[in-house]
């Protein structure tokens, strides 16, 4: 069966580029609002844009999906619904999103919106991919890291469309779970700010050594480029192939929708014959690249994914450093390519930062004086700043011709092809003139003219003129495909009534082709206000204050619905937990006091020289099983009256879903208390399975609504956002059980790419565990060591720099209403050092809870260099 034809997906950050990407061929374009949108540091478009930019759209067969996929604080859910409700009579074609609390309220309150959920949801799985449907979501953009046989796997199991990228920048990190720009700088990836902390240097040391590297650029991955591999994409029946590049140029835009346009229509048409020529691999190269990689679909690229070398664009070769003049400070290059005044160069090893490296050129000279441009074989002289070593690559990072090029086409407006039409027309004498059309679309409009037809009285219209004029579509988007004209008798019929019949009916359609996706407003849409006077209200009248002036019913339903929740509560003294990740540690946090633990045995990799390294199959060297480890650790806990719940990956792809099976049978068989779990796939097969869990912190709880909703589909707890301050935590602990991260080294990312792996591995498809050869860490530019774990699944877990710690304010956390306080021990090997810090947190919270009394020890007694994380900062 001949697969179905993908729709080829758009970046725009702006008007012009949306322009260019609707010129060259996209099916779509996505499209960012001002506020809420994961690239925050593009244009975007204020609201009367974005109409504008829809209604453009519309008009030529295209669709606009708006961004609105950040997470969002408790203070800004109104304003993001009342966005949303905008863009919904705005008719656009569907909202990327991420935020579970904003899904939840679209689905009440605007149920007839589409919503596609954004690879910031990190969504990896078929039980993730499920859940999210059964919210109402109709297509998944899935998580960059997933392969092809995880896509088959997902599209047998789910009838969702899939949404996968296909080229443009990748991060290192699974979206929608780094913390790394956040905690290093307080600009949040997760709210639209990423400052790309991975494109930065830094060094690797295992065991205090510092590792000898190929670049230095250690988390800066290679673009992604499936050309080669884009027939396998098609097979698979994914419904939409994206490209990423909101914050490129309109003219990068124009170059990759083209190419990708034409490359899909190569491959339907002759499968067997489908090939990718030379010069647009050249063209996609020029256009933007830190090199290029398939990503993760056919395989894990391993060493391959990285860009270490360079983290910037690198254009194409262009020639070769012949020398360096410091008395002129001008660079001799011997080209390999052509050079024109206006191309962008940028020369390797040029003794400057990375981002200096790189200028337009102004001026240029050959034996023969100054030149516009210069060819292959050539040695030019050129301004340059920086001292470059001889022999160092100097490449074109800005092709002038060929971006002038793109600009001039896409803006031309010719390039897209015209839309067919069907007309028919009738004219009688004595009646008006009556005209019909109909697009491709099945659009129709009718029209008549004012004017009557009438008798010829010496030479007739003829059937050929009215043919001729009627087709005159000139510089609109249509053109006439069949033409049908029944004239009856001799008539006249003036050119000018024709021209205003031809137009009238155009701009009718035009006018039709937009009007037809708007909808109706619903009204004045106003979230419930859940204060104290409100709750007091409810309690005394069952209504609330302030809701919404339609759905007063539904908004009444949805208060109580979250007042039932509050009371949930749990009352008095919050629990002290403990995550852990050994059975050592276990002990430790039991014997310094903890209420409960997280027991995460197996999740990470230990280093041998501790004397800890598991097989294949995760069991300890010496034989003892992960069996009797979950067993024994449960039989501790009791003893010592604590409460315990199995940890569970973050990532978990469909493969690996057995293990995370047989852990939550052990919950039952060994008599635990439920599990820990951190993405939406295993939250939804815990549900299924009946097994209690808590939401951990990786699933991105922001707001009441998004802990409302975990809640309420069988969430014990939910562990709270690390980038929450301490009033806006308050502000969420208020509805429910929640819990919060009080100390230890919070996790910044966790990537499909093993990066000791990487570095220091054999090569080919077999990983020799050089992460097992010691402890390792990556050091920044600034002197910052950050941890580096490292799983059975080969994936690498970047630990924070400093550790959290809390100790002085357990009373202020207290008093915010948190229903347990957790203690991190990512990293922490020592498990005396985990009942020593333990024990000062039971201290600081029983002085409190039983005396009022507030703790007189504080973090610099544990130790220094801690940090107070977001807690009273926030994020951007």
């Amino acid at each position: 069966m001949k697969p179905a034809k993908p729709e080829l997906l758009a970046p725009a950050g702006g008007m012009e580029a949306l322009t260019a990407a609707v010129e060259n061929g996209a099916d779509a374009a996505y499209i960012g609002a001002r506020a809420f949108s994961a690239r925050g540091y593009a244009s975007n478009f204020s609201e009367e844009e974005l109409e504008k930019a829809i209604d453009y759209a519309h008009l030529r067969g295209v669709k606009i999906y708006v961004t609105v996929n950040t997470l969002l604080k408790e203070e800004e859910m109104e304003s993001a619904l009342i966005l949303l409700s905008r863009l919904r009579e705005m008719g656009t074609d569907a909202i990327i999103i991420q935020d579970l609390g904003l899904i939840s309220l679209s689905r009440k309150y605007l149920p007839d919106l589409p919503l596609h959920a954004s690879t910031q949801m990190t969504l990896h799985n078929s039980e993730g991919v499920a859940f999210v449907k059964d919210l109402g979501i109709e297509r998944v953009v899935l998580s960059r890291e997933v392969s092809l046989e995880d896509i088959n796997k997902i599209k047998e199991k789910n009838d969702v469309e899939i949404e996968v990228f296909v080229h443009g920048a990748l991060c290192i990190s699974y979206s929608g779970q780094c913390l790394l720009s956040s905690l290093i700088g307080g600009r949040s990836g997760n709210r639209g700010y990423c400052a790309q902390p991975c494109r930065k240097k830094y060094r690797l040391y295992c065991a205090g050594k510092q590792v000898k590297t190929s670049g230095s650029y250690l988390l800066s991955p290679k673009d992604l480029n499936t050309t080669s591999g884009l027939g396998a994409l098609i097979e698979a029946g994914i419904e939409s192939f994206k490209i990423e590049g909101r914050m490129k140029r309109p003219e990068y835009v124009a170059g990759v929708v083209r190419i990708y346009h034409r490359l899909i229509d190569r491959y339907l048409k002759n499968p067997a014959g489908y090939s990718v020529s030379e010069e647009e691999q050249e063209t996609l190269t020029q256009l933007f690249n830190r090199g290029f990689t398939s990503g993760y679909f056919f395989g894990n690229p391993r060493e391959k994914l990285m860009s270490r070398e360079n983290p910037h664009n690198r254009g194409i070769p262009a020639g070769t450093v012949v020398s360096y003049d410091t008395r002129t400070k001008r660079i001799r290059i011997k080209l390999s390519n052509s050079l024109r005044l206006g191309d962008g160069i940028m020369v390797e090893n040029a003794e400057t930062r990375p981002e200096d490296k790189g200028k337009i050129i102004s001026s240029m000279y050959t034996e023969r004086g100054p030149v516009y441009n210069a060819g292959k074989g050539e040695v030019i002289e050129i301004s340059f700043e920086s001292r470059a070593p001889s022999g160092s690559t100097v490449y074109r990072t800005h092709d002038k011709k060929l971006m002038d090029s793109l600009k001039k086409e896409s803006e031309f407006g010719a390039l897209r092809p015209k839309i067919p039409l069907l007309i028919t027309a009738t004219i009688a004498q004595g009646k008006p003139a009556r005209l019909e059309i109909k697009d491709s679309d099945s659009n129709v409009v009718t029209v008549e003219s004012e004017y009557l037809v009438e008798k010829a009285e010496k030479v007739p219209t003829s059937k050929a003129q009215i043919e001729k004029q009627l087709t005159k579509f000139g510089n609109t988007l249509f053109e006439a495909a069949e033409l049908n004209v029944n004239v009856e008798g001799d008539i006249f019929i003036p050119v000018g009534q024709l021209n205003d019949l031809r137009t009238k009916a155009v701009l009718q359609l035009e006018n039709l082709r937009v009007s037809k996706w708007k909808r109706a407003p619903l009204g004045n849409l106003q979230l419930p206000v859940f204060g104290e006077k409100n709750a007091k209200e409810i309690e005394e009248n069952g209504k609330p204050g302030e809701t919404e002036k339609i759905g007063e019913t539904e908004k009444r339903k949805e208060t109580r619905e979250i007042e039932e929740i509050k009371t949930q509560k749990l009352p008095g003294k919050p629990l002290l937990s403990v995550a852990v990740y050994s059975s050592e540690g276990l002990e430790g946090a039991l014997a310094g006091g903890a209420d409960c633990v997280y027991f995460g045995e197996g999740l990470y990799r230990r280093p041998k020289a501790a004397g800890n390294e598991k097989n294949s199959d995760g069991e300890k060297a010496s034989g003892r099983s992960l069996e009797s480890i979950f067993e024994s650790a449960v039989l501790k806990a009791r003893a010592a009256g604590s409460k315990i719940y199995f940890n569970t990956p973050k990532i978990v792809k469909d493969y690996e879903m057995k293990p995370v099976e047989e852990l939550l049978s052990r919950v039952e068989k060994f008599g635990a208390d439920g599990v820990l779990v951190s993405n939406l796939g295993t939250f939804n097969l815990a549900k299924e399975k009946k097994v209690p869990c808590i939401a951990d912190s990786p699933m991105n709880i922001y707001n009441g609504y998004t802990f409302a909703l975990l809640l309420q589909k069988g969430a014990e707890m939910a562990v709270i956002s690390p980038e929450l301050t301490l009033d806006e935590l308050k502000e969420v602990a208020a509805y429910g059980p929640a819990e919060c991260i009080i100390h230890g080294r919070l996790e910044l990312m966790e990537s499909e790419h093993c990066l000791a792996g990487g570095l220091l591995g054999k090569g080919g498809n077999q990983c020799s565990a050089p992460c097992t050869s010691g402890n390792f860490k990556l050091v920044d530019e600034k002197n910052y060591e950050f941890p580096l774990l490292m799983d059975y699944q080969c994936r690498t877990h970047l630990l924070n720099s400093r550790s959290l710690c809390m100790l002085e304010y357990v009373p202020a956390l207290i008093e915010s209403g948190i229903s347990s306080l957790r203690i991190e021990t990512l990293g922490m090997d020592n498990p005396e050092e985990i009942r020593r810090i333990t024990g000062k947190y039971r201290k600081a919270i029983d002085a409190f809870c039983e005396t009022g009394e507030r703790a007189k020890e504080k973090c610099e007694d544990l130790g220094k260099g801690f940090t107070t994380g977001h807690y009273f900062r926030g994020v951007q």
